[in-house]
């Protein structure tokens, strides 16, 4: 960790990406409220689906097909392309059926349409909220190595560990703020697809002839993250992936909206 050193533009590129993490989806939620006076329920249902499926319930899977030492785990992990590919499943799976199982339960009285924009403003905007979290916790790293404290951070860690925290952390040292400032751009798409999704799974949850919707969510949402595999392959550059999935959003969210003005109030 000696080694590393993070550049004042990278801290500060860092503190600003995740600063507009945070605010962009708590002015969008502000800016839907004040606009439909929806209730807030919805929202706060979307955020903890997000947290419990995304995060919690996903994590034994991820950690079985991805890092275990296990026959399929070596076979995944040792090739980007399956490991991208398990990943989207994965997000599409645990993320979508969390949607429709809320719009099922908590949820099963909130017929409106709108419910299922405001679910969505909680499930992506609490996903960016939380990488906001992230972005800050790696510029107060970055700033804590700066100082000499690395060996105070990896006191205890085992060689292995110190490894592979050096490989995270060394291509974030040296960030620009532009590259972080792109960052910001990815959640603007990311939460519109969220929102699609949601519009999609509550379709589903609400009626047996849109059932159809929720397995496609789930295709469609591997598909998405799936897309960042050009780029962690050395294809194509971080921007193109980013125009990419932003105009792959642009086409959810365009079919999504058919779908939404078709359930009526």
């Amino acid at each position: 960790m000696d080694n590393i050193h993070f550049t004042d533009e990278a801290i500060t590129g860092l503190v600003v990406q995740s600063l507009l993490m945070m605010i962009i989806p708590i002015v969008l939620l502000i800016v839907w409220k004040v606009k439909t006076h929806e209730k807030i329920l919805p929202v706060i249902v979307g955020a903890v689906t997000w947290l419990l499926f995304a995060i919690i319930l996903k994590l034994a899977p991820s950690y079985f097909l991805l890092q275990h030492d296990n026959p399929a785990a070596r076979t995944i992990s040792g090739n980007i392309w399956y490991t991208m590919i398990a990943a989207g499943v994965l997000a599409g799976v645990f993320e979508e059926t969390g949607r429709f199982i809320a719009f099922k339960t908590v949820l099963k009285k909130y017929e409106n349409r709108r419910s299922s924009i405001s679910y969505g403003i909680g499930h992506g905007g609490f996903e960016s909220i939380y990488i906001g979290f992230q972005m800050l916790s790696m510029a107060f790293l970055g700033a804590a190595i700066n100082m000499g404290m690395g060996a105070q951070i990896t006191a205890g860690a085992d060689e292995a560990t110190i490894t592979a925290m050096t490989a995270q952390l060394t291509p974030m040292s040296i960030l620009t703020f532009g590259e972080c400032l792109l960052g910001v751009f990815e959640r603007i798409p990311s939460i519109a697809a969220h929102i699609a999704f949601s519009v999609l799974v509550f379709a589903a949850a609400r009626s047996r002839k849109h059932l159809y919707l929720y397995p496609l969510a789930i295709v469609l949402h591997a598909l998405t993250d799936f897309s960042i595999v050009f780029y962690q392959a050395g294809l194509v550059p971080m921007w193109a992936i980013e125009i990419i999935i932003a105009g792959f959003a642009a086409v959810i969210v365009y079919f999504a909206s058919r779908v939404y003005r078709r359930l009526g109030d």
